[in-house]
């Protein structure tokens, strides 16, 4: 085994993992896939813990390690030498998950032959910004995924609406979901249409990922960001992005005609997208979705504290501005705020949308996701109302390799009846 081959996948579905400086003197192996099913070799050679182990030299004294068979599958890994987490430079294959970044293998001959490249894919995706009235920004953008057929045919195709979760942009499903990769290969594949895909950012406080703007250049990856509990994004989704794309794309009109699906907080935004416009989408996906919006969540709390402070800077307009004005407005919500009342009457907008009869509402979501009950509680007021679901229940929790397995799950389904 030479030092510069980062990753191996063995015949046997074993990986091998090196790291160049054998002169280390304390190397930590980071990643999901280190359980102590993986694991083969005895666990008292090993700091195991939360997905971390010691390297060890191997017989050639180069810092090794080798797995147990794995799944096929995607995985990530990186390593912290020092107390510093640093990347694999030797792997190109590197994704950022929101400020986090990690190399990546696939282990082929299942669901990660879907990840990789497609052979003469011939798909194209377009970054475009749109004009926008969320987060005081003029323009967002958007990526979306076009088939190859768009550039080969006059004919117009349908689309889903995909995104991203919290902390996440535009690219997320394309980088960190492998969006292209999965559409090309199930499209050649022919288990599902081709159709357009649009992945818009959901992130309140950005207009495009870090660095991306240039207007704001020197935005750089940070663990939190504004979330859109507010329902900003939801409520201008149909004026401005589902308009932005039926006007500059052959998509074909109609709700049979639409899909949207989020993960966690994108599934807040999918919910509430689709039950404040029951009419426009046939086909609703949630992953391990957020289903509760912040007022929901604290009904005599940040919503009731920014409905009253507004309502003393209405009475006292001298009281507006300054630094409380700034606190209490961050923690509610932004002054004059009418969003909110998208999450209003939510029992009465579960029948709108029974009755306009979707064609698929599903939910996905991990036995160990800690927004299992959230959804748990959403499938029990659809079962008291007899509203129709598809419910898939994983092992695992809040993780990118869930959503992309719910995503294979869910395309299949989509634009089948006529």
């Amino acid at each position: 085994m030479q030092a510069s081959v980062p990753v191996t996948v063995n015949p046997d579905k074993t990986v091998t993992i090196t790291y160049p400086d054998t002169t280390a003197e304390e190397v930590i192996l980071q990643g999901q896939f280190i359980t102590s099913e993986t694991v083969n070799l005895p666990l008292v050679d090993l700091f195991i813990k939360d997905g971390k182990l010691r390297m060890k030299h191997d017989e050639n004294g180069q810092l090794s390690y080798t797995s147990n068979a794995l799944a096929s599958d995607l995985y990530w890994y990186n390593f912290n030498v020092d107390d510093s987490t640093m990347i694999d430079t030797r792997n190109h294959n590197v994704v950022r998950d929101i400020n986090t970044y990690y190399n990546y293998f696939i282990v082929p001959g299942g669901d990660g032959d879907l990840y990789t490249d497609a052979k003469s894919a011939g798909s194209h995706v377009e970054q475009v910004w749109y004009p926008s009235s969320v987060g005081g920004f003029k323009k967002r953008r958007m990526s979306v995924y076009l088939p190859a057929a768009y550039a080969k045919t006059t004919e117009s195709f349908p689309v889903l609406y995909l995104l991203h979760g919290s902390g996440g942009d535009e690219k997320s499903w394309l980088e960190l979901g492998h969006l292209k990769q999965i559409m090309d290969n199930m499209i050649a594949a022919g288990t599902i249409q081709p159709m357009i895909v649009v992945m818009p950012n959901g992130c309140v406080d950005l207009a495009a990922t870090p660095g991306d703007d240039p207007d704001n250049p020197d935005v750089k990856p940070k663990s939190n960001y504004s979330s859109s509990t507010y329902g900003q994004i939801e409520n201008a989704f149909i004026p401005e992005i589902v308009k932005y794309v039926e006007d500059n794309y052959r998509v074909k009109a109609g709700k049979a005609n639409r899909a949207i699906a989020g993960l966690s907080l994108g599934g807040l935004h999918t919910l509430y997208t689709a039950l404040n416009n029951p009419q426009e989408f046939d086909y609703i996906g949630l992953f391990s979705a957020l289903t509760y919006s912040l007022s929901q969540a604290d009904k005599g709390g940040r919503a009731k504290i920014g409905e009253g402070w507004r309502a003393l800077k209405k009475s006292f307009p001298f009281m507006g501005g300054g630094k409380v004005d700034k606190k209490i407005t961050a923690l509610s919500g932004p002054s004059g705020d009418t969003h909110l009342e998208i999450y209003d009457d939510m029992q009465d907008k579960i029948v709108a949308l029974k009755e306009a009869q979707p064609a698929l509402v599903f939910i996905a979501i991990g036995k160990d996701d800690f927004l299992k009950k959230p959804n748990d509680d959403l499938r029990h007021e659809f079962d008291k109302k007899n509203f129709r679901y598809v419910y898939i229940e994983s092992d695992g929790g809040h993780t990118w390799d869930n959503w992309r397995r719910y995503l294979i799950n869910f395309l299949p389904r989509l634009f089948t009846t006529k």
